[in-house]
This record gives C-alpha cells, structure tokens and sequence, in this order.
C-alpha cells in the first residue's frame, strides 16, 4: 500500500540538483483471516457529493493516538483498493478527530487524492488549497502540489496544472524528474504554451527514467509545429521514421510529415508522405486518414493500395468498390485484390461471393503468396460462417492433396481434423488426426495431433485402440507434463475397460512425474478421487510471515553461503540504487505502472543476486507491488535451483508471497457473496493478473480480474453496480473482484456448477464453452481437452495448478 511520507523521506534523499532553474524558462502485511464468517460485500463506492472540510488546528501541539493513525492506513488501504466511500469516510474521521498536524495534513492529502481518483477534481482542490496553506512545513505538501497538478489538468486548467507540476518538482528535485517533466509537458502543451512545453519535455529525455524517448520526440515535434517551427518538426519526424522498425510509427510519421509540408504550403511533398503511408502501411489507421487527405484532395490513388487501406479500417463498401474498380482496369496484382475482396465481401455478408474470389486465386494463382491463404480464408468461412463442415474439411484436404510438399499441408491437415471433430465426425478426425503424425512428423503439432486422435478414440468408445495411441504418445513425449498425459489417459481407458488397478498404476505414474504440473495433480485427484478444484475441509489464511521470513533468512545465508553479517531485514543495500528511488517515488505518486516498471528493471539486473533479490521482495511486499514480489522471490528459488516440485521444500515464507491472500479483505466477501471457495477465487485472481490492479493486456482487458471494457459495462448493467460504470472502474481492486466473481459464477451457474466450463466461459467466451460442455459428457479431462483455445487450455490449467499449490499452503484439515 501506501507509505508513510517519513519513510519514504528517509529511504529517498532529496538530491541537490538545480531544478529551480526550470521557474525561469504501502505499507501493510497480508491480513490474517480466517475464513469464517465473510463480511458482505462493501456497499456501493460512489462519492457524496464534496462537503465543506473540517478546519484544522495546526497551532495545536501534537498529540497523536493510534486511532487516527490507524484510520489513515485503513485510508490508504482503501484507495489502494479503489474504494473511495470507505477511504474518505476513514480520512475525514482522522481529519475531524486529531489534533496532530502530521495526521491531518496526511489526511488532507488522502481525501485530495482520493476525490481525485474518484471524478471530483473541485472536491480535491478544496482539500488540497487547504492542506498547503495550513501546513506549508508538512512532508505531504510536494505530493499535494502533484495531485493538485492532476486535479487541475482533470478540471482542463492545464497552465495551473502546469505551476503545480513545477512545485512538485522543486521540493522534490531529481527523483522522478523525467516523468513529471513529461506530465507538465503535455499540461503545458495542453495551455498552448508550446515554447515551455519543448523546455519540458527535452528535460524529460535528459533526466534518467525508463520513459518512451520516441513517444516525446514526437511530442517535441509536435510542438515546434504548434509555433510554426516546422522544419524542425521535420526533421525529427524524418529521424524517427528512418529508425523505427514500427509499420504503425512509419504512417504516423507519415500523417504527421504530411501534415507539416501542408502547413508549409509544400503540397507535393506532402503528397508524397501520404501516398507512402497508404501504399507501404495499409494496416495502420493513421494510413487511412491519409487516404482520406489525398482523396479529399482529388489525388488520384491507386485502387489496391486504397482497397487494402479502406478495409483495415472497417470500410469495406468502400474497399469493394475499389478492388472492383482495380480489377475491371486490368490488375498488376490480381491474387491480392481478389483475396482483399473476398475478405471485404464476406465482412459485409456475402460469403458466396467471397469464396467466388478465393476460388480464383485457387484456379489461377498457385505461385502467388496469397493462394494458401485462399484456401485457408474459403474453409474458414465454410464452417464459420455457413455451417458447411463437410465442404470446409473436403477444402482443406483437397489443398493438402494439391500440394502435399508446401510448408503449411500439416497445419492444414491438423485444421481439416478439428473441423471433421466440429462436425461430429469422429471417426474421420481420428483417421486425419493419425495422418498429421505419420505424414508431417515434423509438424509442431503432430504430438498434438497423436494425443487427439487416442482422446477421440476415446469418444467413440474405442478404448483399446486409444490405448495403443497413447502409449505411441507415452514414447514420442518431450516434457514430463506430456508424458503425466499420456499416463492420466491410459487410466482412464484402463478403468473404462473395467481394469482399475491397472488405471491406479497408470495415475500413480503419471501423479508422481511432474509433481505441481496439471496432468500430475488431476491425476493425484483421480487417484484419490478426489473432484476438480476440491477444496481442503479446513483452512487457514492466517501466517506470521515475521517469524517465517527470519527463517527464510537463515534457510538463504546456509544455502548460497552468505556471510553472518549480511542484512537481509533491511533493503538498505538497494536504498542507493537510482531505479529503487525512482521506483518507489513513484508508486508513492500513485503512478503504478511507471513505478512497477523501475522496480521490475532492479529486480531483471538482480536475477544473479539471491540475498538482493530476496531483499527486494520483501520491500516489493510491504509496498505493495505484490507481482513484482511474487517475481522476485521466485527468482531467488531459482538461483538455489529448485523447479517447481522443489519449492514446495522451501521454507514456507517464499510460498507465502508466491501464493498470498492478496487483497483478501475483497476476495473473501466476494467469494462468498458468489458461492466460491476463497482458495479457487485466488488462484482465479494470480492467474489473471498476479495481484497487479492497474495492469492492462494486450486484448484491452484490465484489472485484477482481467475484464475488457464491453463485458465489464454488461456485468455492472447486469448488477446495476456500480454506478455510474465507466471502464476506468476496471482498474479498481474493489469493482474488478466483485464484477468478475459475479460473472464468473453467472456462467458456473449456467454450465450446470461445472467450474472448467465456467474457467473456459470467462476465459474463451461463452458461446465456446457451451460447444466444449455439450461435447464432453460431463467428464472434466474430456472437457478440457475440447477446448480448441490453446489459451484457454492453458489458462484451466494453470488455475488448477495454483489452486492445488494454495490447498497446500492453507489446508488445516487434522
């Protein structure tokens, strides 16, 4: 969580460096709960609406109790958690009950903060004026003037927001300097003051930080063409397109360049840019508005390229429109336009007509780079789009017959299998799937594809041939988990043909040669037939990681010989270390992912260290930075050598990081309010985010639950919670668990209570996960490997994992 402002003054020393010159151009252990009698879940945490503050009395001398001490950490547990009703109602208790100068500034501080995460930028300026001018010697006053900086910029008065920055970074002068710099770039550049602006964000890329340079070069240029300085901006725009390696930054710089030759009134030069980014960068949007720019202009533009422009962007009438009009003038590149088409006509409905073009490019084109991806496209749309199994299987077996030698025959024969498997033709998919692994046995996937074909035997209740099949897979196994497979699978052939002490045999193999891995543990299970996911019959969340991390420290100074007199308490050692400071101003400053960054860029150069990572760990915890412990802590595993079976010898501390009950004080009410086990909910947790609550993905998903932005706005819809959604709310700890356990336990619900097909729901979509239940007959190993997401599958699995590690660790059944 957060740290006090002491600590962090006494862990980063304000360093003399003569910013001023610029004026003239969390700390909390996991709690120990235990898991009886959940609280609710917290109530809505929308904000009142901002009400006069309480005056504070700082010529009072300091007489502080434990209460509002204690009701400012519960304030910053409850930000941290984004949970804005409880953190005020905590800061304005400590507020209006201490006379202590340091509790009240501090509190003033927390409801500026918090108003201001919460969407009431007036509501902390109020408190933040307040706690300047009443407490101008407080520690907490530079971080006051950079949530005021926020706030302002927040209400668009970007020039005050640009003054606030700057007093941030005069009373904290050369910590984060290059990150605050950028942020008063941007305000200032926001206020039209260009000139100040170029000041700004050139310190940015002079001071050390883990910043994107070319992100504010382009800002840079940017606002040398604000004031017309548009040479300059050239230039730098010319510099970044010879260097970056980026299709997307190549067309920006393009749109840009474009745009600073218009400014000029050089229109030829300006056409050439935006000509380069419609015929080299088609799948950039910035392509598209420089197609829309020499369009608008009467340029004439060549067909192919403005087809392949227009449907990147969505605009498919417009693409087929082109495309037929290059096709009709007599093309240079016939296979591209008719593929191009085909695609624009099937996202407009016309799947007849798309395959009409592929089948083209088939007929005619077999040397041409798109005619594999022809026949790919007209299979696709066969069975995706028109529920044409057969015909889609016969396609993909006819290209494998027209050119068994060509680099993708073995994927399309594994596809043709998947396909037939779809269209309920097992026998036929067990056929093709053999013929992937005799004919392409260097295929990637051909161990794949013999481990479908004996799990499709089984389907058809042939389970003596999946018995054969399996132990070809048994023999052609790379990893100890294929081989746990290939044994968990005889098992259940061996039971199914009434034999169960062979099966016994065959789970005890498999159980005990990849001990944590998936197919070992469901075979543990099967073993002591045990359901998926059973939890223990007791348990206990409760630790006392004090006395488990002296015993840590012990366990390491023994095992990489450390000296006697080494501090592993402290992380003094780091204290000194440019990126800890920087790292951990600014997850101070509430900049998490910038902070999460400089601590991840320690933690990599530590990976041959074992005391300084394990050093760094235990400060990562106590702040907060919970994935970036469980990181650290593993790397020091690492160096001792112990693979995942081993660390489960370690001493207990490390497998307390690694598996923590991480935000419990949310995970417990939600579980309950939802009808999981709070060990399940955990594992669902790690495997999404690994505690990380401002983490985004690359699909967009957000949050400690990893929810996109669409499925969040119908579960809140669904809930009617919490108000006033926006996908901003993602981010928040407290709205991330309770919206995922909802839906999650939405599709448990629906799937019959089975937790795979509510995991693969969550994960795949539930559309998917309703084709897999239907198909599996009810048999969760059957299940999951039906899923066709390779994602997915790994996704089941890895919860599994984790639930079994988090059984272990917090089972307390006698």
């Amino acid at each position: 969580m957060t740290l006090m402002f002491r600590n962090i003054r006494s862990v980063v020393p304000i360093l003399a460096v003569c910013v001023l010159t610029l004026a003239c151009s969390l700390t909390d252990q996991v709690p120990a709960i235990l898991p009886t009698s959940a609280p609710a879940a917290s109530p809505s945490p929308l904000l009142p609406e901002a009400t006069p503050l309480p005056t504070p009395t700082p010529t009072l001398p300091p007489t502080p109790t434990p209460l509002p001490a204690t009701r400012i950490e519960s304030g910053d547990r409850a930000r941290f958690a984004g949970d804005w009703d409880r953190a005020l109602l905590e800061y304005e208790a400590a507020l209006s009950t201490s006379p202590d100068a340091e509790i009240q500034s501090a509190a003033l501080l927390g409801i500026g903060r918090t108003r201001t995460l919460a969407g009431d930028p007036a509501g902390a300026l109020e408190a933040l004026t307040l706690l300047i001018q009443s407490y101008p010697q407080s520690p907490n006053v530079p971080y006051a003037h950079f949530t005021m900086g926020q706030a302002l910029s927040a209400l668009g008065r970007y020039s005050e927001a640009a003054d606030a920055y700057l007093n941030y970074l005069i009373l904290r002068p050369g910590l984060v300097d290059g990150y605050v710099l950028d942020m008063r770039g941007d305000a200032l550049q926001a206020a039209g003051r260009f000139g100040e602006a170029l000041i700004d964000y050139r310190g940015a890329l002079q001071a050390p930080s883990l910043l994107n340079g070319q992100a504010i070069n382009i800002k840079i240029a940017q606002s040398h063409a604000a004031v017309g300085d548009y040479d300059t901006a050239l230039g730098i725009y010319q510099e970044i397109y010879q260097q970056t390696d980026s299709d997307f930054t190549k067309a920006q710089m393009d749109l840009l360049m474009g745009q600073a030759y218009t400014a000029q009134g050089n229109s030829e030069q300006a056409l050439v840019a935006f000509q380069d980014a419609v015929n080299n960068y088609p799948t950039s949007h910035d392509s598209y508005l420089a197609l829309v720019t020499l369009v608008n202009s009467n340029v004439v533009v060549d067909e192919l390229n403005r087809g392949i422009v227009d449907y990147y962007a969505g605009e498919y009438g417009a693409a087929s429109a082109a495309f037929d009009r290059y096709l009709q003038a007599g093309p240079v590149l016939p296979a591209t336009a008719r593929y191009y088409y085909g695609l624009s006509l099937r996202a407009q409905g016309g799947n007849q007509d798309a395959i009409a073009q592929w089948d083209q490019v088939i007929q005619n084109y077999s040397d041409d780079r798109f005619w594999d991806d022809a026949w790919e496209q007209k299979a696709y749309t066969q069975w995706a789009f028109m529920d044409l199994f057969p015909e889609a299987t016969k396609t993909l077996l006819d290209f494998v017959a027209a050119a068994p030698n060509h680099p993708r025959a073995g994927e399309f024969l594994f596809d043709a299998a998947l396909v037939a498997e779809k269209a309920g033709e097992l026998a036929q998919a067990a056929q093709i799937w053999d013929r992937v692994t005799t004919e392409y046995p260097g295929y990637e996937k051909a161990p794949q594809a013999l481990f479908l074909s004996g799990v499709t035997r089984t389907r058809l209740q042939d389970y003596a041939g999946a018995l054969t099949v399996f132990q070809r897979a048994l023999e052609n196994a790379i990893t100890p988990g294929d081989r746990a497979a290939a044994y968990l699978w005889q098992g259940k052939c061996q039971l199914a043909l009434g034999d169960s002490g062979a099966a016994a045999t065959a789970w005890e193999l498999a159980a005990s040669i990849d001990p944590t891995g998936y197919y070992s543990e469901r075979a543990n299970d099967l073993l002591r037939q045990r359901p998926p996911f059973q939890p223990p019959e007791q348990f206990d969340l409760s630790m006392d990681l004090n006395a488990e991390r002296i015993e840590a420290e012990s366990w390491l100074r023994t095992t990489f010989n450390l000296p006697q007199d080494m501090d592993l308490s402290s992380p003094a050692a780091l204290l000194g270390d440019p990126r800890m400071v920087r790292g951990t101003e600014l997850w101070e400053l509430g900049l998490y992912e910038e902070g999460r960054d400089e601590f991840e860029a320690l933690r990599s150069s530590l990976q041959a260290d074992a005391a300084g990572s394990f050093v760094l760990a235990n400060y990562l915890y106590d702040l907060g930075v919970y994935r970036s412990a469980i990181l650290s802590i593993r790397q020091v595993l690492d160096l001792a050598g112990m693979n995942d079976a081993k660390t489960l010898n370690a001493p207990i501390y490390f497998n307390h990081i690694r598996f923590g009950p991480y935000f419990s004080d949310l995970v417990l009410p939600a579980a309950q309010e939802n009808g999981f086990h709070p060990l399940f909910l955990f594992s669902v947790v790690r495997q999404e985010s690994a505690f990380e609550g401002f983490v985004r993905s690359t699909a967009g998903a957000r949050g400690l639950m990893q929810i996109v932005p669409a499925t969040g706005q119908e579960i809140a819809n669904e809930m009617d919670w919490p108000p006033n959604y926006s996908a901003d709310d993602l981010y928040r700890p407290l709205i991330s668990v309770r919206l995922g356990a909802d839906y999650l336990a939405k599709w448990r619900d629906h799937l019959d209570g089975d937790l795979y097909a509510a995991l693969a729901a969550y994960n795949g979509g539930p559309g998917n996960a309703i084709q897999w239940k239907e198909m599996s007959n009810n048999d969760p190993d059957l299940f999951l490997e039906l899923v066709r997401f390779e994602e997915t599958r790994n996704y089941i699995r890895g919860i599994y994992e984790i639930f079994n590690l988090y059984r272990r660790f917090y089972d307390r059944t006698p």
